[in-house]
């Protein structure tokens, strides 16, 4: 119950709602303390010096995308055609040609656009020829971010650590890295749109090594790496299509900047701040039709209606790849009987393949420990075989502990 009383009607200090990763010191959580389980009067702000305050925020709602029909349970298929060319992107998805009958399942690429479909209903003909775009009785967007038969085991990578750990040689078995994090150039909620981003601290070579680093892990390792924006109390608004835009193009000078990056990790929204949903949906999709198989992720506060709706209306949009709700950092949110009982509302919403689990391991209060977080991890599995996966914050708070999520959690993520 740490600063209990600090987060009591503090939604404008510190934390995020979206600002999902982002601590104020390396031993704090993304969003600060982010959800408000049974046993804590709701938190609608973090520590001063945390990122989330995750207060309760006005909705905002937003139906199923009329021209792609998608709908927050479905999943990635692995289908292939006869007939078309290789498969392409980690789902197997097959690049997308006219005038062929695609079966029930398959995953194509539509280069016109960029963006992922998958057969939803067929006829006597498979497809019966159509164009992903035109017909959403056949199709509907998916996306093609991670394998469906890997799950993710992902971590943080604050970049504020000043000798922290090589990209190349965080554990292995950590199979995504955030890279934490860009801010808003002028500061929260951000002057014209675009971000900015640091390297980490160069001790150990990280900032040196930082651009090879990261492409030997993408090429060689087979890692995704995802630009996490946001977080330590870095909220963004997007009131406009300019703006919106401005962070786009942003975005894109950062994945060239680095030698390219795998997705984007949505930590943009603090504390009383209406989250811009629309135009949130409309970059993401800008995002994925740049950067094909791009991959865009969220973690909400568990609890919070607005960060469900949210991220429901991504999923729905097909804007978000998967939403990751944070058990950390906050009043009892690291319980495992509340973490196991919460994830269960978070599949029923948006279906297990787009759920990723938010640990946070550590010696401090409203933490869990290794052996807590192995039957957490153990318990949810088996009510959720789908899983999407589950990520720590962070990196390097794991290496300094001994890799108890890599070497503990993550085992059994990915067997």
């Amino acid at each position: 119950m740490k600063n209990i009383l600090k987060y009591l009607g503090m939604a404008a200090i510190g934390g995020a709602i979206l600002s999902g990763c982002g601590g104020g010191s390396s031993g704090t959580a993304p969003n600060g303390a982010n959800a408000a389980p049974p046993s804590a009067a709701r938190p609608d702000a973090a520590r001063p010096d945390v990122a989330r305050p995750d207060a309760a925020r006005p909705g905002t709602t937003m139906t199923p995308d009329p021209a792609t029909g998608a709908s927050p349970g479905q999943a990635e298929g692995v289908g292939t055609a006869a007939g078309t060319s290789a498969a392409v992107g980690p789902c197997n998805a097959v690049t997308w040609s006219a005038g062929i009958n695609y079966p029930l399942g398959t995953v194509v690429l539509y280069l016109p656009n960029g963006l992922y479909y998958k057969v939803v209903q067929v006829a006597g003909n498979g497809s019966d020829g159509t164009t992903p775009t035109i017909s959403t009785w056949y199709w509907a967007q998916t996306t093609c971010g991670i394998a469906s038969s890997k799950k993710i085991s992902a971590g943080y990578y604050p970049n504020w650590t000043p000798s922290p750990v090589r990209i190349r040689d965080v554990n292995a078995r950590y199979n995504l890295i955030y890279l934490f994090a860009a801010t808003p150039v002028g500061g929260p909620p951000g002057s014209t749109g675009a971000v900015t981003w640091s390297a980490p601290g160069n001790g150990r070579g990280a900032a040196t090594n930082l651009k090879a680093d990261i492409q030997y892990a993408r090429s060689t390792q087979g890692r995704k790496i995802i630009l996490s924006v946001g977080g330590a109390g870095n909220g963004m608004s997007f009131p406009n299509r300019t703006k919106s835009q401005t962070f786009v193009n942003s975005i894109a000078a950062v994945h060239a900047q680095l030698g390219g990056i795998d997705g984007m990790d949505w930590n943009t929204f603090e504390g009383s701040q209406t989250p811009d949903t629309g135009e949130m949906i409309w970059i993401s999709l800008e995002l994925k039709k740049r950067f094909p198989g791009f991959i865009i992720s969220a973690p909400p506060a568990p609890w919070n209606p607005v960060d469900k709706e949210f991220c429901r209306a991504m999923v729905a949009a097909g804007a978000l790849d998967y939403a990751a709700p944070q058990y950390y950092d906050g009043p009892d949110l690291a319980n495992p009987a509340y973490v196991v009982e919460n994830i269960k509302q978070w599949v029923s919403l948006l279906g297990a393949s787009h759920v990723v689990v938010g640990f946070g391991i550590d010696h401090a209060t409203n933490y869990m420990t290794r052996d807590q977080a192995i039957a957490t991890w153990k318990q949810v599995k088996a009510n959720h075989p789908d899983i999407r996966g589950g990520f720590d914050w962070s990196i390097h708070t794991d290496e300094a502990q001994g890799w108890p999520f890599a070497n503990g959690v993550a085992p059994l993520i990915n067997p």
